[in-house]
């Protein structure tokens, strides 16, 4: 079974529009530089400050403390 919801599989939809797993090894090897060198991959979203998940605004709109 294969992670669609990974950043290396982000990486390989948007440069190629394709799964990683469905990538031949060059481009396989070239989503794993660009993960690990482009800051782009290397700052999601989620990791910058005041993120917050859905799951955490949810229990936060219900007044539930996290």
């Amino acid at each position: 079974m294969n992670n669609l919801n990974t950043t290396i599989d982000k990486v390989a939809l948007s440069e190629f529009g394709v799964h990683y797993h469905q990538l031949g090894k060059n481009e396989q090897q070239w989503c794993n530089d660009e993960m690990v060198n482009n800051p782009k991959w290397l700052s999601p979203f989620w990791k910058k400050e005041g993120y917050m998940c859905t799951a955490d605004k949810i229990l936060l709109s219900k007044g539930i403390k996290i």
